[in-house]
């Protein structure tokens, strides 16, 4: 129980901190080269923190009981933020704005996260690891996200003038999207680390039986 409490205190901690990198990105805008290293030790916040609540420092810990299928698809959901960043720095430097890579990796940064986050977060529901009803955290937290994401690409797609004047209003959305995704697990993930395992009472005791 102990090494479960550090995992979930450790993973918990580094989804706030990854949290607060995202969120000082726009603040460090103006300086040149600033917003990729945040954005970059943003990533590997996030990864270490889904890859150790996954794979736990023993078996007990992970939130998705080192199934195969909830490992597969929780290490998908880690790296692939740095893969996205790194692909399109590296993509960036190479093609032009209008080249037909942009709208087919466009819609894989979308689809990949979603698809296996969805996963990943049904084998955490399922695993019985994380107690109810925190278990089904990571789906609401994905669903929020979801939603946020979509609102703007059903507006432009809608109505292409009402998107341009969503100009501030679009941040927003992907705050409230980002905030339950990072703060709210890493918040939730700390808080069930501190809560100690009820004691348990024999059913019977062969002694007393005597």
């Amino acid at each position: 129980m102990r090494g479960r409490r550090l995992t979930w205190l450790a993973g918990g901690i580094g989804l706030i901190v990854c949290g607060v990198f995202g969120m000082s990105t726009g603040a460090l805008s103006g300086i040149p080269g600033a917003s990729t290293v945040i954005v970059l030790l943003s990533d590997l916040s996030w990864a270490a923190a889904i890859l150790l609540l996954a794979i736990g420092l023993v078996r007990e810990d992970s939130v998705v009981a080192r199934k195969p299928l909830g490992m597969a698809a929780a290490a998908v959901v880690a790296l692939w933020p740095a893969i996205d960043t790194l692909v399109n720095l590296a993509a960036g430097s190479q093609l032009g704005p209008d080249a037909a890579f942009w709208p087919i990796w466009s819609y894989l940064s979308w689809v990949v996260p979603l698809m296996f986050g969805l996963i990943a977060a049904t084998q955490v529901a399922r695993a019985g690891v994380v107690p109810t009803p925190w278990n089904w955290a990571p789906l609401w937290a994905l669903g929020i996200r979801t939603v946020t994401s979509l609102i703007p690409a059903l507006v432009a797609v809608a109505s292409p003038n009402t998107f341009m004047t969503m100009g501030d209003v679009l941040p927003l959305l992907g705050t409230l999207g980002y905030v339950p995704i990072t703060f709210g697990l890493g918040v939730l993930a700390v808080a069930l680390s501190t809560r100690t395992r009820s004691a348990t009472v024999p059913v019977f005791d062969s002694c007393t039986a005597k």
